[in-house]
C-alpha cells in the first residue's frame, strides 16, 4: 500500500500549524502540517499504517479519526474544531464508525432509561407492557448495528468491537462476582491485536482494565489475585506475532510496576525466559525490562562495563544518583560500614548516574572503594540498562558472578551483621 496522503482545509485557521498523532502500542509517533493562507496543508502517513490518529491545533483543540485510506479529507470552518463541526468528506471509515458509535451509544441510553423504567412500574400496568415492547425493538436495534459491523471489512468494525470489549470489562469491574471467564477468552482468542496495537488509547485501556479484573476479586491474598493475572496473560506471549508482543510486555510490566506487582511482573519475566520467548526490544524501556528478568536472584550478573569481567566473591553494586536524599542516605552507610565489608572480602562498586564529571568528581572523591564508575549517560548508561534501574538508590548483592538479591537499602541485604 502507498503512503496515504491527509489533506487539511480550516480555513479559519490559517497560517496555523497542525499536529498529526498516529499510534504504536503506547507509543506515537507525530507530524506536523502548516496550513497555507487558504487553512489548507497535506502531509502522508506511514504505507500500511490503518488506525487511531489524532489531530490538533494548538488553541483550537482536537478531534480523533481513522487513517488507513488513500486519501483522507478533514474539513471544518471553525476556529476550534472537535468532533461536531468537523467533517470527513468520502471517507467511509470516519463516516461509518461516528454513525455506528452515535447509534449504539444512543441505544445503549435508550435501554438504561428502559430498564430504569421496568423497576418502577408493576408487571400488570400499561406502561409496563410499553416498555417491555420499546425494550424488545431496543434490543432488536441493536442486534441489527451488531450484524451491520460484522458485515464490513473496515478498521471502524474492529475498532467499535475494542471500545465494546473495553466497556464489558469496565462493567465487570462494577458487577461484584462477575466472573472472568468469557473476558479472558475474547482476550486471548477472539481480540484482533493488529488493530489494538493501532487503536490509540484503547491499547492500554484494555490492558489496564483487564487487571483491574484481578484486583477486584475477593477472598483470595494478594499474591494469588497476582498469579491468576499472570497465568491469563502468560499465554498470550506466545501467541502475539512481532510487534504486538514486544508492545504488550512494555505494556503489562509498566502497569504492573506502577501498582507494586512484583510477583506478577517476576513471573511474566520467568514466563518469556523458561519458554525461550523472543522479543524484539526497540525501545530502552523494553531493554530494562527484559534485563530485569535476567537479573532475577539466581541469574549470572550481568558483566559491569568499566571494569575486568568476572567479580569473584561477593560484591555490592550500588547505584545512586548525586544529590538524591536517599541515595546519599545509602552511601553514607556504605561509608560508614566499609571498613568491615572489606575485612570480611566483600567488595563495594558503586555506578553514578551523574551527568556532570564534576559533579561525579566532587561527590565520589570522599568514597573509600576503589571501583567508582560514571559513564556520564545517565539511566541510559550500559551498566544502568544492562541491570535494569529504573530507579535510585538501587543495590545488587552478587556472590561468585551470580545475583544474590537486589535491595532499596544496605540493612536490606543482611550484610551488616552485628560486631
Amino acid at each position: 500500500m502507498p503512503a496515504q496522503q491527509i489533506e487539511l482545509y480550516f480555513p479559519a485557521l490559517a497560517g496555523q500549524s497542525a499536529h498529526i498523532s498516529y499510534f504504536k502500542g503506547n507509543h506515537l509517533d507525530s507530524l506536523s502540517v502548516a496550513l497555507d493562507m487558504q487553512g489548507k496543508g497535506k502531509t502522508q502517513l506511514p504505507a500500511n499504517y490503518k488506525g487511531f490518529i489524532q489531530l490538533g491545533i494548538p488553541g483550537a483543540g482536537t478531534v480523533e479519526c481513522i487513517g488507513g485510506e488513500p486519501t483522507l479529507k478533514v474539513e471544518s470552518s471553525e476556529a476550534h474544531i472537535n468532533k461536531e463541526n468537523v467533517r470527513f468528506p468520502d471517507s467511509k471509515e470516519n463516516s461509518f464508525f461516528y454513525r455506528i458509535f452515535e447509534e449504539k451509544s444512543l441505544n445503549i441510553h435508550r435501554q438504561s432509561w428502559i430498564q430504569m423504567g421496568l423497576q418502577l412500574y408493576k408487571p400488570e400496568s400499561d406502561l409496563y407492557k410499553s416498555l417491555e415492547k420499546e425494550n424488545e425493538q431496543a434490543v432488536k436495534q441493536a442486534s441489527a448495528v451488531e450484524a451491520e459491523i460484522k458485515k464490513t471489512g473496515l478498521y471502524a468494525s474492529k475498532l467499535l468491537h475494542i471500545i465494546g470489549f473495553v466497556s464489558d470489562i469496565q462493567t465487570a469491574i462494577n458487577t461484584p462476582g462477575a466472573s472472568t471467564a468469557a473476558l479472558t477468552s475474547y482476550l486471548q482468542k477472539d481480540m484482533d491485536w493488529e488493530a489494538l496495537y493501532t487503536a490509540g488509547r484503547f491499547w492500554r485501556y484494555v490492558q489496564e482494565d483487564y487487571l483491574r479484573l484481578f484486583e477486584q476479586i475477593p477472598v483470595v491474598s494478594q499474591k494469588e489475585k497476582e498469579i491468576q493475572y499472570m497465568e491469563n496473560v502468560s499465554p498470550l506471549f506466545g501467541q502475539l506475532k512481532e510487534p504486538m508482543r514486544s508492545a504488550f510486555l512494555e505494556t503489562v510490566y509498566t502497569i504492573c510496576e506502577q501498582i507494586g506487582w512484583e510477583t506478577a511482573k517476576n513471573h511474566i519475566l520467568l514466563y518469556i525466559s523458561d519458554n525461550k520467548i523472543k522479543i524484539d526490544a526497540q525501545s530502552e524501556n523494553l531493554k530494562r525490562t527484559l534485563a530485569a528478568g535476567k537479573t532475577m536472584p539466581g541469574k549470572p550478573a550481568p558483566e559491569i562495563k568499566g571494569l575486568p569481567a568476572g567479580q569473584q566473591g561477593i560484591t555490592i553494586v550500588m547505584f545512586y544518583e548525586s544529590g538524591c536524599d536517599n541515595c546519599i542516605t545509602q552511601l553514607e552507610e556504605l561509608k560508614k560500614h566499609y571498613a568491615r565489608l572489606r575485612n570480611t572480602g566483600i567488595q563495594v562498586i558503586s555506578v553514578s548516574a551523574d551527568m556532570d564529571p564534576r559533579v561525579f568528581e566532587h561527590h565520589s572523591k570522599s568514597f573509600p572503594w576503589p571501583d567508582k564508575l560514571c559513564d556520564y549517560k545517565g539511566f541510559m548508561g550500559e551498566n544502568y540498562i544492562n541491570y535494569a534501574i529504573m530507579a535510585t538508590p538501587t543495590l545488587y548483592v552478587t556472590g561468585n558472578g551470580i545475583i544474590i538479591g537486589r535491595y532499596a537499602s544496605l540493612s536490606e541485604t543482611g550484610l551488616l551483621k552485628a560486631d
